[in-house]
């Protein structure tokens, strides 16, 4: 039996939030885990970042948020992928996501939804399954 593939992760912030503590921290506590992150940073722009997730070959990428515009921001960047025939690409949303905004953000196709108080082994088992079935489609449809 072969070592299962290493999960390819893009991190990032959109637009002009700055708090970066927790999505840092997150991206370390990933690599911990064995994940290979890539790590934007903040101020990416909605084509800019979806330029990376297409040339990493990312398996997920996460947004961090700590600012209200993020339904905004989520809504743009994944018509983004779409339009570039990446909208397959799983996404997870962090940070400061009141609960109210679950239900629109899951109408956008976002499943991973994480807050304060999220654990590593629960971002772990969502992104495993959605790194999964991602790649189990793109092998179907190759």
């Amino acid at each position: 039996m072969g070592k299962a593939r290493i999960i390819r992760c893009v991190l990032g912030i959109l637009g002009t939030d700055v708090h970066t503590k927790g999505i840092r921290t997150l991206a370390q506590l990933l690599r911990d885990e064995g994940v290979e992150v890539v790590y934007l940073g903040e101020h990416n722009t909605v084509p800019g970042m979806a330029s990376a997730v297409i040339q990493e070959d990312a398996d997920i990428v996460g947004l961090s948020f700590s600012t209200a515009a993020y339904l905004h921001y989520v809504r743009a960047f994944r018509d983004e992928l779409i339009s570039r025939g990446a909208g397959d690409v799983p996404m997870m949303v962090g940070g400061m996501i009141h609960p109210d905004d679950r239900a629109p953000l899951a109408e956008m196709g976002i499943e991973g939804i994480f807050g304060p108080g999220s654990t590593v082994p629960e971002i772990m088992a969502f992104m495993s399954r959605a790194a999964d079935a991602y790649r189990n489609a793109g092998a179907v449809n190759s």
